[in-house]
């Protein structure tokens, strides 16, 4: 029979260190994930002052971060997809409840 192979002291810590390097990563990993996580929460109309009616000519409708009804952001009421319903209240990318296309708030990025 053979002995099984003993190894030294040395390489032990070596690979013990190494197992807790990685597990120290992965758990940093999934931290970061989590802080990203709360980070992308939506802001609440109250915190971005948003109004149900334009300023200054500028209105959620042809911001970049508006989401019309059944479509994707970026592409609302100038972007040559008018149709009926196109005046209905949609979503925002980054903030809470139904948003007007008529409305504006301190975030508004033309598209």
């Amino acid at each position: 029979m053979d002995k099984p192979k003993s190894i030294s002291r040395r390489t032990w810590l070596k690979k013990t260190a190494r197992i807790a390097a990685t597990a120290v990563l992965y758990t940093s990993v999934d931290w970061s994930v989590a802080a990203a996580t709360e980070t992308t929460k939506k802001a609440t109309k109250a915190s971005v002052h948003y109004q149900g009616h334009p300023k200054d000519g500028k209105m959620c409708g042809m911001c970049k971060y508006f989401i019309p009804p059944g479509g994707v952001a970026g592409h609302g009421m100038m972007s040559g997809m008018m149709g009926v319903g196109m005046m209905r209240d949609g979503a925002c990318q980054v903030v809470q409840g139904r948003i007007s296309p008529m409305g504006y708030c301190t975030l508004y990025t033309p598209a």
